[in-house]
């Protein structure tokens, strides 16, 4: 059996749920599974690739598992109908009782989980979750149905082309999502209940999903996505007889009572002087009391792994109410850099049942001094249901305090004012401190790379500034050169900083790429054009149709240009198209090629001349310009050929994204005839053309309204490969599209699944842009490697929907 690994579309703080197919997908060997029957129960345990610490202790009808450190894991057990091949209703009333406790820490949830076959189809019903709600943003809304006393949302999403029961195959999934989970966060949930599966069938039936397959399994299901979590499931039960809904509590505990506000107007008002309270960890963060706090005790944030991991709370429908004003702040502090943003964040569930965030507050804390994270009339959106209030740290994974906490009626102050108790820690430097030391604690070293790269990154996209002492190579700007020199000096390459350049004029320092952003070489108005994701999914095929390729019809003239990158000059390749005539305008397409590459390395082989005379011919793609660069971009010269792949190698790559905004894109729209505006670019390309046709596409949505890439290479978020360990261009939380214009009509990534080069980072990539609920497409090529059999079937797709 082979796990199949589950795409869901969710929002800039979720991570990707997997799900598992069953025994007729034959089983990666590095992956950890067992399987068996025990009292005639089915069950399973699988880990991907064996990694972490896993285990599953069966019993008839029960079992005990526990998982740490792992990429994808369950554990199940139920029961398999598929031998006597019969739609769901020739079993009568299929219930399942459970009796659990789950403890999810991070990325879990706990369902009833199965298949049905022809038609095939995957379904679950959704029990309860960690820190995620499935599926996330993805799919059709289908209404929702009251059973067992819970109400669930119903949705519909699709799997195109991916491993399943069966085979390779396209296939829907059918939900039944508990609006308010019955289990939260980095908690043991006590959760015992009935699901009536065939009362579910029959609403999806009602909503207009087909159930006219015949049942393949129903199970109890325990799932995990890069998290750790345990469960003991004392008891699983199935019973011919369904329990109706009832307006009635199922349990004896009485009524609960609403929550009222204190004479002091305050609904909760926890200054952690007694332990954490009702906060917990969101994500892989821990919660602690800590005794530095702003006036006594506080709680500290530790373990973070992701910008959006940090401390929450469930928010109390009786108290808080969709559409109504409320006050919500907490203290803030922390001492890892010299200044980043805090921010006091609600989830919600809307109308929809979609997983929604709204920024509540939002604060720079300086090292050391606590602050004001409070907003005393904050309005809840309509209709929002699960509520959890949380404080994050969008730019940093800094560990943090947090004191003070409340949530009251509206324009109800803070319990204390953050202004009348500032702590400041000794060392502290200002924003003219030493130059390179960056996180301002009057040390230079490797913690300060990392607020570089994302202050290089926020001058990117124009939102942000970095401090004066951020130009480490004294030019004047702050970009890569300086994020490379810093990393030298704190290797010991460097002993130390140039001296800086001097004028007559003082003025604030400013970034080579903060004038790209506000810059364009487009003299046509730029539309968001049409979303074009889910037109391609349905239409991606993993090989080149015949007839689609035609040899010697293109003309390729080579071309130099002046880089002002660099101050010298560089070179590329034209491809004309068929009948080429200079009177008409034609839409253009950059591609890039791969890391050791040039200008020339693209013009055959690859399929792109023969590809764009094919495709013209037969009406399948429009007429356009095809430009092949020369992507190393390096004030130090040209690559040569004995160049290294290492940091320096791949900055000088990352660098090609000033070259072509500031230089190519200017130069082919004053010597071509071509239409300008982002609707008439495209950008892709192979191995590290891919990386950086990506990177391109993420940073400047302004200029290219199709992406692509085909076997990306590593190095856009921090990783490893066999050649290096990548800082990264941006954090995983970061990958998604700059505000600097709309998304693009078409974001494709290919891989192919024998790459032996770049491995699995093209489906990681896909995997971090879903967690941020980024819309694109990933296509995987059966046995593709990293050449022409992966780049030529995302070639033949990409250029058929460009310009469309």
């Amino acid at each position: 059996m082979k796990k199949t690994v589950r795409q869901f579309i969710s929002s800039a703080v979720t991570a990707v749920m997997v799900a598992a197919s069953l025994p007729s997908v034959p089983t990666n060997a590095a992956d950890q599974q067992t399987r068996g029957n025990i009292g005639g129960f089915d069950y399973e345990m699988w880990n991907q690739n064996g990694q972490g610490q896993v285990s599953m202790n069966p019993g008839a009808g029960s079992f005990t598992c526990s998982w740490s450190n792992i990429e994808n894991f369950l554990a199940r057990m139920g029961k398999n109908y598929d031998s006597q091949k019969k739609n769901y209703k020739a079993f009568g009333d299929i219930t399942l009782s459970y009796d659990v406790e789950y403890t999810p820490k991070g990325n879990s949830y706990m369902c009833v989980y199965g298949w049905t076959r022809n038609p095939l189809m995957e379904y679950y019903i959704v029990e309860g979750w960690g820190d995620w709600r499935p599926p996330g943003n993805d799919g059709e809304n289908k209404g929702s149905v009251t059973l067992n006393g819970n109400k669930y949302d119903i949705r519909k999403t699709m799997r195109y082309n991916q491993p399943s029961l069966d085979g390779t195959q396209t296939f829907p999934q059918y939900w039944s999502v508990r609006q308010t989970s019955g289990s939260k966060n980095n908690t043991t949930n006590y959760m015992t209940g009935t699901i009536s599966v065939s009362k579910h069938f029959d609403a999806w039936s009602q909503a207009g999903l087909d159930m006219s397959g015949t049942l393949y399994e129903v199970s109890l299901n325990i799932e995990g996505y890069r998290s750790s979590g345990s469960a003991n499931v004392k008891s699983i039960s199935f019973d011919g007889k369904v329990d109706e809904p009832t307006t009635q509590p199922t349990t004896q505990e009485p009524v609960k009572e609403p929550v009222k506000a204190d004479e002091n107007g305050y609904y909760f008002a926890e200054k952690f002087e007694s332990g954490a309270g009702s906060w917990s960890g969101r994500g892989n963060a821990a919660v602690d009391t800590a005794a530095d706090g702003f006036s006594g005790k506080c709680i500290s944030v530790t373990g973070r792994t992701a910008e959006w991991n940090g401390a929450a709370i469930d928010l109390d429908e009786s108290a808080f109410a969709a559409g109504d004003t409320y006050s919500f702040g907490v203290l803030v502090k922390q001492d890892t850099e010299a200044s980043t943003t805090m921010k006091l964040t609600l989830q919600y569930n809307d109308a929809s049942g979609k997983t929604s965030y709204d920024k509540v507050a939002e604060q720079t804390v300086s090292k050391g001094e606590w602050a004001d994270l409070s907003n005393t009339s904050y309005t809840i959106p309509e209709g929002a249901t699960g509520m959890i209030l949380y404080v994050e740290a969008p730019d940093s994974l800094t560990d943090f305090y947090i004191d003070n906490a409340f949530g009251a009626v509206k324009n109800t102050s803070p319990i204390e004012d953050a202004g009348s108790h500032t702590v400041v820690v000794p060392g502290t430097q200002s924003s003219k401190g030493i130059r390179g030391d960056i996180n301002g604690d009057g040390v230079i070293d490797s913690f300060d790379l990392a607020p570089l790269r994302r202050g290089i990154l926020k001058m990117m996209a124009g939102s942000g500034t970095v401090p004066e002492n951020s130009d480490v190579n004294g030019d004047g700007s702050v970009n890569v050169a300086d994020l490379l020199l810093l990393q030298k000096y704190i290797l010991g390459s460097e002993k130390k900083f140039p001296d800086p350049v001097t004028t007559t004029t003082t003025k604030p320092v400013t970034t080579t790429t903060e004038k790209i952003v506000t810059t364009t070489t487009s003299s046509s108005s730029s539309s968001s054009g049409k979303n074009l994701n889910a037109d391609i999914r349905k239409d991606m095929p993993t090989s080149v149709p015949g007839g689609n390729e035609k040899s010697n019809a293109c003309k390729v003239e080579k071309k130099t240009y002046n880089c002002k990158f660099t101050g010298g000059q560089k070179s590329c390749n034209v491809v004309l198209p068929p009948n080429y005539d200079s009177s008409k305008q034609y839409p253009v397409m950059y591609v890039l090629h791969g890391i050791g590459g040039d200008e020339n390395s693209m013009v055959s082989g690859m399929g792109v001349q023969e590809l764009l005379a094919g495709l013209i011919s037969n009406g399948k793609a429009e007429e356009m310009i095809i430009v092949l660069p020369s992507q190393y971009t390096s004030k130090n010269g040209s690559q040569g050929g004995g160049f290294g792949i290492n940091q320096e190698t791949c900055a000088a790559y990352d660098n090609f994204l000033y070259d072509i905004s500031d230089s190519l894109i200017p130069y082919i729209e004053a010597n071509y005839p071509v239409k300008t505006g982002r609707e008439n670019r495209a950008i892709t390309g192979f191995s590290m053309g891919g990386r950086e046709a990506i990177y391109i596409g993420l940073m400047r949505p302004d200029l290219f309204a199709y992406v692509g890439g085909a076997c990306p290479a590593p190095g856009i978020t921090p990783g490893k490969d066999m050649f290096m360990e990548h800082p990264g261009c941006m954090q995983e939380s970061e990958m998604k599209f700059r505000d600097v214009g709309p998304e693009p009509n078409v974001f494709m990534i290919t891989g192919g699944t024998n790459d032996s080069v770049v491995g699995t980072f093209p489906k990681q990539y896909s995997d971090i842009l879903t967690r941020n609920g980024v819309d694109h497409v990933y296509q995987s090529i059966p046995n593709g490697g990293h050449g022409a059999d992966s780049v030529k079937p995302h070639l033949y797709t990409f250029m058929r929907y460009a310009f469309k």
